[in-house]
């Protein structure tokens, strides 16, 4: 459950999360029992539950840029997954943090046809900002408590 103040936890509610049935928004997850694109524990990819979402207003969020064009809107203590499955807050993300992502191609591995390393190489934070106040969604994957969003990365619950 989220907390008051800086150490609420959530995403902002237009943060689209990826699920079976596709990217959705979190305002359109409440009571819907959608299935969100999970970690699962062994390392592997799966669907699971996203269940008892609520909402908080008047949190205090950050704007986490991504390098793959990407941005994430969350409260300053709402957990990424850094490479490795290392969960850090978010107003605790730097600049070159890799983050946990889906697919990624091996050390090493350069496909001829790219001229530029493609986001199969991991994603990175550019840069945190502040993003002022703003209303937040939060609730429970079922087994893995972590989900991925449609910018690419995982985060936690």
């Amino acid at each position: 459950m989220a907390e008051a103040g800086s150490e609420a936890r959530g995403l902002a509610v237009s943060c689209m999360v990826e699920t079976a049935e596709g990217p959705v928004p979190m305002h359109e997850t409440p009571k819907k029992g959608f299935a969100v694109l999970t970690r699962l524990d062994g390392g592997g990819l799966g669907f699971r539950q996203l269940l008892n979402v609520e909402q908080r207003d008047g949190v205090p969020l950050v704007k986490i840029v991504l390098d793959n064009g990407h941005s994430v809107v969350a409260a300053h203590a709402h957990p990424f997954y850094r490479s490795g499955m290392a969960a850090v807050p978010a107003a605790a993300l730097a600049p070159g943090d890799a983050l946990e992502t889906a697919f990624q191609y091996v050390d090493g591995y350069h496909p001829d046809t790219q001229q530029k390393a493609p986001a199969a190489w991991g994603v990175h934070v550019v840069r945190v900002e502040p993003a002022g106040e703003g209303s937040v969604m939060w609730g429970r994957v079922r087994d893995t408590h972590r989900m991925f969003l449609t910018a690419g990365v995982l985060c936690g619950e």
